[in-house]
């Protein structure tokens, strides 16, 4: 869930009674899915979310299974397959133990090995003859031969766990990568971005430093899945994605945050750098065309609304979300395919 704009349990109780009586006017049934949904928007922390429901029941007085369904769609809850998660997590602990007792193995016989070192220097120490010369060659050389052997296995041993952990801390990255990422765009989720803007804003107001956030949005994206279709509206949001991507460096981070909105975390910009980066944005997907097959004049421009905001001392995820999606609001509102920064104390406009 998107991070709210307080934690405290007056608000959470008051959110959650107020979700089940909305989700009950418009005819929702109270799933699990379905209340995470409802929680997000009355919550305030989901922005994009809220105007959808509100557009949707402007509309119609109850929700359609249809229109929830595209909800879930432009709004998705991660998720992952916990039980493969515990399977993986077991079987890297069961590894881990069979290398230590490995280990543990291998010391003990290397103390026997050590204390018939010692027995046979004492024994050779008192009696120096050559018979029992022969038995102390006889009996090290039986005893070094099986050290060596032992350390052979142990060592095949180690590297074949050494491989099974590698290749499940590999599958435990592919789950986590999957937790986290929007599968069409390739870019983090709604989840997982609100988790590092959460992380970045509590390291700048430890150490100060600036940080910046884009709100983005497709022009018009209803006429070109109307008009193109769904697929060529996919293929839209994957070009975004892929720009975002190749626009950021560093600790910047990119996001599909629901539908046709992005958002874009910018670690040490203040919002001259913020709207700079917009901007380079905007211009680099306005000068990009899809060029349909099989087609003649009918190439697709794209372009975006892009809102600004300067994270502030003492502000909370959600009001910097909520500042930089009405910026963007305003982008729109002032003819579309712009950029426009919010500022609390308004000074020179950045556009």
């Amino acid at each position: 869930m998107p991070t709210l704009p307080s934690e405290n349990p007056s608000n959470i109780h008051r959110w959650a009674a107020r979700a089940f009586l909305e989700m009950e006017g418009a005819g929702v049934l109270p799933t699990p899915h379905n209340f995470d949904l409802w929680f997000t928007h009355v919550s305030g922390a989901d922005p994009g979310l809220s105007r959808q429901i509100a557009a949707i029941l402007n509309v119609q007085s109850v929700m359609t299974p249809e229109a929830l369904e595209g909800l879930h769609a432009s709004f998705p809850s991660p998720k992952v397959d916990i039980d493969e998660v515990v399977d993986r997590a077991e079987a890297m602990e069961l590894a881990a133990q069979a290398m230590v007792d490995e280990i543990a193995s291998n010391e003990d016989q290397l103390r026997l090995y050590g204390n018939t070192l010692s027995h046979w220097t004492t024994q050779l120490t008192q009696r120096q003859t050559s018979d029992n010369l022969l038995q102390a060659v006889t009996a090290l050389s039986t005893e070094t031969g099986r050290a060596a052997e032992r350390n052979r296995v142990l060592e095949q041993r180690l590297s074949a766990a050494s491989v099974r952990i590698t290749r499940l801390k590999d599958g435990m990255a592919v789950l986590k990568h999957t937790a986290t990422t929007d599968t069409l765009t390739g870019l983090f989720d709604r989840k997982a971005f609100n988790a590092k803007l959460h992380r970045a804003l509590a390291e700048a107001k430890t150490d100060g430093t600036s940080v910046s956030l884009l709100m983005i949005d497709m022009d018009h994206f209803k006429q070109i899945n109307d008009k193109f279709g769904h697929h060529t509206g996919d293929l839209v949001l994957r070009l975004i994605g892929r720009l975002l991507i190749d626009s950021v460096k560093g600790r910047d981070r990119p996001a599909r945050y629901g539908g046709e909105e992005f958002v874009v975390l910018l670690v040490g910009a203040d919002l001259e750098a913020g709207v700079t980066v917009a901007n380079r944005i905007r211009q680099e997907l306005e000068g990009k065309q899809l060029i349909r097959k099989g087609s003649i004049g009918e190439n697709l421009s794209v372009t975006i609304s892009v809102g600004v905001a300067q994270f502030e001392p003492n502000e909370t995820a959600a009001s910097l979300i909520n500042r930089a999606d009405a910026a963007m609001y305003q982008a729109k509102q002032r003819g579309r395919n712009q950029v426009f920064a919010h500022q609390q104390n308004p000074g020179r406009q950045w556009v």
